[in-house]
Parts: C-alpha cells; structure tokens; sequence
C-alpha cells in the first residue's frame, strides 16, 4: 500500500520491497502470499502472476539483499578495504533479514545483486595483481566463506530467545567449567573463548583470506 493509502501498481518490485519489509520484521512468513497480500493490500493470488513460484521469489529477494550489501560499501575505498567492507554488509543485512538469509545464503540468486559483488570482488582481487585464475579462485572462496558464516549467523538469530540465549552462555559457563584433566586445552582457554565474538570470528577469516592470498602472490612473483 502506498503511503497516501492509495494500492501501489503490483509489480516484481514493489513485491519484493515488500518481502524485504517483512523480512526486516523477523516475520517467518515473509514469502507467502498471504503475508504478501496482508502487506500490499492484494489478492494473495496476485503475486503469483509475476513470480512463476516460492524459489523464484526467493531468488528475488535474496538478490535485492545481495544489492542493499553493495550499496553499503563506500565509494573510493581501495581493494582490500571494499573487500572488507563488502564481507561486512553481507554478514549485516543476512542478520537484518534472518528468515530471507538463511533461506538464500546456500543459493545462486542469478541477479543484478549477485552481478554486482561478483564483479566488485573480481575488479577488487585484479587490482592487487593475481593471476586470472587466482582471482576467480580466491573470489569463490571468499564469497562462499561469507555467505556460510552470514547464513549461519541469520539461523542462529533465528532461533527461539530462550535457545539462543543458551548457546550464548554456552561459552561463559559450560566452557569455563569444562574438567581440566580431561579437556585441559579448552580448560586453559576457555576465558578468551567467551570473549570471542561473531565481529572477531569474521575478522579473523578476512585476515586468514589475505594471509593466503599475499602468500600465493608471493609465490607467483618468485616462479
């Protein structure tokens, strides 16, 4: 519905402005058309004249997420930095939108979106010098490695409060009193295993990603 309460042209767009507002919600029935039709103020029926089914719409969203990522990274930043930026929007607005990130993180969304960070991550990894065929390498590790940790993170936000809760005293509580005779490493570590957060966790990826590419550069520039 448009904001003087007139009914908005249906259009693939404008349905998936919507989901995207239902996701944002933390609603699990954001791709239904009934919740589609509640939020537009349309015959659920309607949405299926412009998505031939529930994947394609997913697809569709999933893409337009993939798109607020990239709109996230700042403009002349250099190639690591947009590297990093990037990884970071990603993990964010999956979070942002659990139901839809979990959902697409494993997919293809064959969009503008995806085009977009595929291109932003080749133009990126070209500019520090790789080989052709290290930038693709490196690009497919490091997409697949952020859309994991996005979509585990979007389930984990996913679960019941009292579930999640759980797991996150998990690490301060079970960890910190595991036996030290029997499990004498997590017994010597356990204070900083609790202190270690999801920021740190993709951190530490980006830096073990730059750790492997500068060392095979290296390697290239020395053959």
């Amino acid at each position: 519905m448009a904001e003087d309460g007139t009914r908005a042209r249906l259009t693939p767009e404008v349905i998936v402005d919507a989901a995207v507002r239902i996701a944002a919600r933390g609603r699990p029935d954001g791709l239904t058309g009934r919740a589609l039709g509640e939020e537009l103020g349309v015959d659920r029926s309607a949405v299926w004249r412009h998505f031939s089914d529930k994947d394609a719409l997913l697809r569709a969203v999933g893409d337009r997420l993939l798109t607020m990522a990239h709109e996230r990274v700042p403009a002349g930043l250099g190639p690591k930095e947009r590297m990093e930026h990037l990884a970071g929007a990603v993990v964010a607005v999956f979070t942002e939108h659990p139901h839809v990130g979990a959902a697409v993180a494993p997919r293809t969304t064959r969009g503008p979106g995806e085009f977009a960070l595929v291109e932003m991550m080749l133009t990126a990894l070209g500019e520090l010098g790789l080989e052709p065929a290290d930038v693709v390498r490196y690009q497919r590790m490091m997409a697949e490695a952020v859309l994991s940790y996005a979509g585990m993170l979007a389930g984990h936000a996913l679960l019941p409060d009292n579930l999640r809760a759980g797991d996150e005293r998990a690490w301060a509580h079970e960890y910190v009193g595991a036996d030290p005779v029997r499990y004498p490493a997590i017994a010597a570590h356990a204070p900083a295993l609790a202190e270690v957060g999801p920021d740190l966790v993709l951190a530490t990826m980006i830096e073990a990603f730059w750790t492997a590419l500068d060392a095979r550069a290296a390697r290239v520039r020395t053959d």
